[in-house]
C-alpha cells in the first residue's frame, strides 16, 4: 500500500506495514520511507475507573508495536539466553483521553536513530481523527543471562534502516 506522507507535499511514496494485534489480546528530521503500522483493538478490560484507556495500557500498546517492528518473528525479545533487547528508557507524552471504540487504534512506529548497541524508536498512537499519545523508547541490544550489551548485527541494522526517519506531526 502506498500513500503520500501526511503534512508534506512530496512525490515520494510511503510504504506502511500492517501488523494486526490479536483481537483479544523524533531524532530524525527527514520523513520515514516506511512506517511500521500496528493495529490494536481496544478491550473493555483496558478501561480504568474513569472510562478511558489507562496510561499503563497505552504503554503496553507502544511496547507491543515496537516489539513487532524490532523482532517480527519473536526470536530475540522473549529469550532468556542469547541475543535479545531490553528497554533502557520510555518517554511518553499523553495528549488526549482515549475512550472505548469498536474500531482499532493504530500505533505508527519509526526508528529515530540506530546506534552501535542501541535503537531509538519513536511511536504515536492514533486513529483517523487524532493522536492520543507519543512515545520515544531506547532499546538496547544485549546478551542474556549476563546482561552485557552487544553490537547490533548487520541483519538487524538492515531491517531497522528501512524504518529510519520521522513521523510527520498531526494533531
Amino acid at each position: 500500500m502506498s500513500v503520500a506522507p501526511r503534512g508534506r507535499n512530496t512525490a515520494r511514496s510511503l510504504k506502511i506495514h500492517f501488523v494486526h494485534a490479536h483481537p483479544l489480546g523524533t531524532t530524525s528530521a527527514s520523513p520515514a520511507s516506511e512506517i511500521h503500522l500496528y493495529r490494536q483493538r481496544l478491550r473493555v478490560t483496558d478501561l480504568d475507573y474513569l472510562g478511558h484507556v489507562g496510561n499503563v495500557r497505552l504503554l503496553d500498546y507502544f511496547q507491543e508495536a515496537q516489539v513487532a517492528m524490532l523482532d517480527p518473528r519473536r526470536e530475540r525479545v522473549f529469550q532468556t539466553k542469547g541475543p535479545t533487547y531490553l528497554i533502557a528508557k520510555h518517554n511518553v507524552s499523553y495528549l488526549r483521553r482515549l475512550t472505548f471504540r469498536d474500531n482499532p487504534v493504530e500505533v505508527e512506529t519509526v526508528v529515530g536513530r540506530i546506534g552501535g548497541c542501541d535503537v531509538v524508536v519513536n511511536s504515536r498512537l492514533r486513529d483517523e481523527k487524532a493522536v492520543y499519545a507519543r512515545c520515544r523508547t531506547i532499546w538496547v541490544a544485549c546478551t542474556l543471562p549476563e546482561g552485557g550489551t552487544r553490537r547490533l548485527d548487520e541483519q538487524e541494522r538492515e531491517r531497522l534502516a528501512r524504518f529510519t526517519g520521522a513521523i510527520g506531526e498531526i494533531s
